[in-house]
């Protein structure tokens, strides 16, 4: 059963990540080579208004409100998806590896306020215009929720790696 919620989200994750992918594609030019992902890593007022200057002369800031609202759905599936996996990896040996594992299949959903709390100002960014502070705030909780991701994706791979190829028992 739990392959089954895990399959369940792996495949809405996957929907929702392809959507935003055919989303960004209008976000996303040679000013703006990262699209929507750049703009949440912005970092500076500067940058943020450059990357807003650019979407506006194209005309597709109505592209970055769409992917922002996409993504409210996607953030609350992907770290659940992220969570399920560990648990489906994670075996109870009392090994730091599987402690570990145990961690971050909580702190994975940390994800989730990071993420809408970045949503908020890049909302607001696109409404108002760039701030200094909305940037800096958007582009480090965007940070810790891609590092977040990023070790998450890592202890997986590791751990389905363990499982598909254990080492031999020594006798």
């Amino acid at each position: 059963m739990r392959l089954f919620g895990w399959f369940f989200l792996a495949t809405l994750s996957l929907v929702l990540m392809v959507q935003l992918r055919l989303i960004d594609g209008a976000l996303t030019s040679p000013d703006t080579p990262w699209g929507i992902v750049g703009f949440e890593l912005a970092f500076t007022r500067v940058r943020a208004a450059e990357m807003l200057g650019v979407w506006r002369s194209l005309g597709v800031t109505d592209s970055a409100f769409v992917s922002l609202g996409v993504d409210v759905a996607f953030l609350l599936v992907y770290p659940f998806m992220l969570r399920s996996l560990v648990q489906l990896l994670r075996f109870d040996d009392g090994s730091n590896v599987q402690r570990v594992g145990a961690r971050l299949a909580s702190a994975v959903l940390v994800c989730i306020p990071l993420d809408a709390l970045e949503n908020a100002l890049l909302w607001r960014m696109l409404v108002t215009g760039a701030s200094a502070s909305l940037a800096l705030v958007a582009g480090v909780a965007a940070t810790i929720k891609f590092l977040l991701v990023l070790i998450t994706a890592a202890w997986c791979a590791g751990a389905l790696f363990r499982r598909l190829f254990p080492r031999p028992a020594h006798g």
